[in-house]
């Protein structure tokens, strides 16, 4: 029961740690594709002089997906009760050409500016709309998720580390009568040590398995997957086979990190 115990006191540290490499590993994907998705709707809206084709966009804006042409006759069919229908042809004749421009991909704030300033460049360009004000706040708000969950991970991190140091100045106290042991005969340090990598690499086995069947089971759930869909997102966020071998290589480097902070650390 002790043993476990003292195993309980590695293992727990570690799942929160791994929990919270994992947390940034999907909010990432999950911001990512949200941008992607955002890129898909978002448009930006362009007044001209003259035709413009996808061709000639993208000559300057790398980033341009599709065009598409808007009609004004919606606008138009308003004024037809208040103007002739002379004012309406010359009405329509003076108006520019309007058009959709679609991206592939969620651009941030300085690059928005400079696809702006691209554009205005274009010979016929007469305004651009990219409605830059709540595309500043969609993008903000990306932002702060992403600074929020790195921030409190960071933290759950930090104090997970500690926690685990800890627990291995315990093992290296009860086990000390045999490295001094070991010492005496000229056993090399990892050697002496070699039970404390021992028990650290078992832990962080046990706990990457544990995070690691929990993202298979997310992966798989169907809830889950429901309300991921809801914020137009899929379960390609989850990657179980390459995040089980990212926690595996984290808990391990971890694992032995602290026990050679423990071993490094002059006893008092």
């Amino acid at each position: 029961m002790s043993s476990l115990k003292h195993h309980l006191s590695l293992i727990i540290p570690l799942i929160a740690l791994l929990f919270s490499l994992e947390s940034i590993v999907l909010i990432q994907r999950a911001v990512a594709g949200y941008e992607a998705n955002l890129g898909k709707s978002y448009s930006i809206v362009i007044a001209t002089r003259k035709e413009v084709s996808l061709e000639e966009i993208k000559r300057v804006v790398k980033e341009a997906e599709g065009l598409k042409a808007i009609a004004p006759d919606a606008v138009l069919e308003k004024l037809q009760k208040d103007i002739s229908s002379a004012n309406l042809a010359l009405l329509k004749d003076s108006l520019p050409q309007f058009y959709s421009l679609s991206l592939d991909s969620f651009p941030d704030k300085s690059r928005l500016g400079a696809i702006d300033a691209a554009l205005k460049k274009m010979n016929g360009v007469e305004r651009v709309e990219s409605f830059a004000k709540s595309h500043d706040q969609i993008y903000r708000l990306l932002l702060l998720l992403k600074s929020s969950v790195m921030v409190f991970a960071g933290l759950i991190s930090i104090i997970s580390l500690l926690l685990m140091v800890k627990q291995i100045e315990i093992w290296r106290f009860e086990h000390s009568e045999r490295m001094e042991i070991m010492g005496y005969f000229g056993a090399p340090s990892w050697m002496r040590n070699g039970l404390l990598f021992r028990l650290a690499l078992v832990d962080s086995l046990i706990a990457a398995g544990i995070i690691g069947a929990g993202m298979i089971y997310l992966s798989q759930d169907s809830i889950t997957l429901t309300l991921i869909g809801d914020v137009g997102l899929d379960g390609s966020i989850f990657a179980p086979e390459h995040d089980s071998l990212l926690l595996l290589l984290g808990g391990v480097g971890v694992s032995i990190l602290s026990v050679w902070m423990v071993i490094l650390r002059p006893r008092g």
